[in-house]
C-alpha cells in the first residue's frame, strides 16, 4: 500500500454562460494517458509490476455520445446549474420525496438525469443523434477497455438508480422518458471488465494485459481510500466544499432528505451522503482578502498562512465568545438545502478581532458537519467516528474543534491521495492481488498515530453555540428567501 509514484495533470474548464459549466471529455482521456506515460517512464522496469486499472472519477457529470463513443457536445461537470427547469419541471410531475425514495437522491439540478433533460430540451438536433447518455467515469473507462459500463456509485450519480435493488429506477426513467438501452450496463466498482486497449498501451508504456477494474464516483474512492467501509464510520472530505459520507451495511433514507444514499464502492455497502458545503473555500477566501501578511510571510518562506491564521485563534475559547458564522458562501447543505441563503457573521462586537473571526469560520462548518451527522444518525445509522480527509485535514485545530462539536473521535490517514488510494483499492481486487476490499483496505490503508478526542467542557459548551447556529439559520431563512 506504499506510494510508489504520483503524477498530475489539469484539464481546462469553460463556463460558456452564468451556471454553465463544461469540459471537454477527450481531454481526460489525453490527461489520463499522459500521467500514466509519465508514471511508467518514470519507474522504468518496476512498471512491469503494474497488474491493474482503476478510476474515481467525477460524480454528477454528464457525457452525450453516439453509438461509436464520439461525445457529441461538450460534458456537463458537477458544478452546472443549467438544468433548473428541468428539475422544476419533472417536480410537477413525480414529488420530491417520491423521486428521494425511488433513488436516494434528492430532485436536484445537480444531478446529471436532469443535464440530459437539458439536452433534450434545449438541443434536440444533438438528443437525435445521441445513442448513449454516461457519467464521465464510463466514458473513460470505454476509451481505455472499450466496455461501457457504469459502476453503481456512479450510476447513482445520475439519480437514476434503485439503491436499495442496484437497478434502474423504473419509476423514474418512465417519468423521465429516458430509456435504459441509452445508459451503460451496469456493473460492481470492483469487477474486471477486461484488459486496456492495444491503443492505450502503445500510449502509456503499460502492459497490453493490464486488467481495469470500473472503478467508482471519486467521493467513494476518497471514502474508502481513508479506509471507510464499516457500518458508522465516517469520512469528512475538506476541501473547497466539504463533502460527509458515511459507511452503512444496508440502504438507508433520511426522513428530511438531508443526506441521500448511494451504493459504496465496495460492493456489500452503501454511502449515506451530503454532498458538500463550501468549507475550505471559506478559509482560502478569508485568507486571501484578510491575511496579507500571513500570505507574505509564507511567499517568504516564513511559514504558511493558515497556519499563522489558526494559531492566533487557537487560544481563544470555545463558540469565539458568541461570534457565529454561517457557512453559506454559495448557498446551504446544512441544515438544509438552500441555494438562497448567504453566509453571515453575527454577533460582532468591538471586542472581537480578526482571531475570533476565524474560530467562528471553522466552527460554522463544525456546526454543518454536526448537522450532517444528525440527519445520519436520523436515518438509523450508528454514527462512532470521523475520519477526515483532504487540505483542511491538515490543521489541528480545525481537527479538534470538530471532535469537541460532534463528540466524535477524529483520525486523519497516512495517505493525502486518498481517491487515488480507492481507486488503486478496487485496481487491486479486480485484478486478483487481493480477494476482497476488505483485505486491501487493510494493505492499502494507515492513520497517525495522533488521534483527537472530544473534551468534555469544551464539547458542553459547543452545545449552546450550536443551538445558537440553528436558531440563526431559521430566523434569517425568510430574509434569504427574499434575496
Amino acid at each position: 500500500g506504499t506510494l510508489v509514484a504520483s503524477a498530475y495533470e489539469g484539464y481546462d474548464l469553460a463556463f460558456p454562460h452564468p451556471g454553465w459549466a463544461e469540459q471537454d471529455p477527450s481531454a481526460w482521456s489525453k490527461a489520463l494517458m499522459s500521467t500514466i506515460g509519465q508514471l511508467v517512464a518514470g519507474l522504468d522496469e518496476r512498471s512491469e509490476a503494474i497488474k491493474g486499472l482503476s478510476f474515481g472519477s467525477q460524480l454528477d457529470g454528464m457525457v452525450v455520445t453516439d453509438a461509436s463513443g464520439r461525445p457529441l457536445r461538450p460534458a456537463m461537470i458537477w458544478m452546472d446549474r443549467r438544468a433548473e427547469a428541468q428539475a422544476a419541471q419533472l417536480a410537477t410531475r413525480m414529488s420530491p420525496a417520491d423521486f428521494y425514495g425511488n433513488v436516494g437522491a434528492n430532485l436536484d439540478s445537480s444531478h446529471a438525469v436532469f443535464k440530459a433533460l437539458w439536452v433534450r430540451d434545449e438541443e434536440p438536433e444533438v438528443f437525435a443523434e445521441a445513442a448513449f447518455v454516461m457519467p464521465p467515469g464510463s466514458f473513460v473507462l470505454r476509451e481505455t477497455t472499450g466496455v461501457l459500463a457504469v459502476d453503481y456509485s456512479n450510476a447513482s450519480s445520475l439519480a437514476l438508480l434503485d439503491p436499495r435493488t442496484r437497478a434502474w429506477s423504473e419509476p423514474v426513467l418512465d417519468v423521465t422518458g429516458l430509456g435504459p438501452e441509452m445508459l451503460p450496463e451496469l456493473a460492481a466498482g470492483t469487477q474486471a471488465v477486461g484488459t486496456i486497449t492495444a491503443n492505450f498501451a502503445e500510449a502509456t508504456g503499460l502492459s497490453p494485459d493490464t486488467v481495469v477494474a470500473v472503478g467508482c464516483g471519486d467521493e467513494m474512492a476518497a471514502t474508502l481510500g481513508a479506509g471507510v467501509f464499516s457500518p458508522g464510520e465516517v469520512c469528512d472530505v475538506v476541501g473547497t466544499a466539504e463533502p460527509v459520507c458515511a459507511a452503512s451495511s444496508e440502504p438507508r433514507e433520511d426522513p428530511t432528505m438531508l443526506v441521500e444514499c448511494h451504493p459504496h464502492a465496495d460492493p456489500d455497502a452503501w454511502l449515506l451522503e451530503n454532498p458538500g458545503f463550501v468549507s475550505g473555500g471559506n478559509l482560502r477566501w478569508w485568507r486571501d482578502q484578510f491575511a496579507p501578511l500571513e500570505r507574505r510571510a509564507e511567499a517568504e518562506g516564513n511559514g504558511d498562512a493558515y497556519d499563522l491564521l489558526t494559531r492566533e485563534a487557537a487560544d481563544l475559547p470555545p463558540g469565539s465568545e458568541g461570534l457565529l458564522f454561517l457557512p453559506c458562501m454559495q448557498g446551504a447543505m446544512a441544515p438544509e438545502w438552500n441555494g438562497a441563503a448567504r453566509a453571515v457573521f453575527y454577533g460582532l462586537t468591538l471586542a472581537h478581532s480578526r482571531a475570533h473571526m476565524t474560530r467562528a469560520l471553522l466552527e460554522g462548518s463544525a456546526y454543518a458537519l454536526r448537522d450532517i451527522l444528525d440527519a445520519m444518525r436520523n436515518a438509523g445509522l450508528d454514527v462512532r467516528r470521523l475520519t477526515m480527509v483532504g487540505g483542511g485535514a491538515k490543521g489541528a485545530l480545525w481537527r479538534q474543534i470538530k471532535a469537541d462539536v460532534t463528540g466524535l473521535p477524529v483520525r486523519i490517514p497516512t495517505s493525502v491521495e486518498t481517491t487515488a488510494t480507492g481507486a488503486a483499492i478496487l485496481a487491486a481486487v479486480g485484478s486478483g492481488v487481493h480477494p476482497t476490499v476488505a483485505s486491501a483496505v487493510d494493505a492499502f490503508v494507515a492513520f497517525e498515530p495522533e488521534e483527537h478526542r472530544p473534551d468534555p467542557e469544551r464539547q458542553e459548551a459547543y452545545e449552546e453555540a450550536y443551538r445558537r447556529y440553528r436558531d440563526l439559520y431559521f430566523a434569517l431563512k425568510p430574509v434569504f428567501a427574499a434575496g
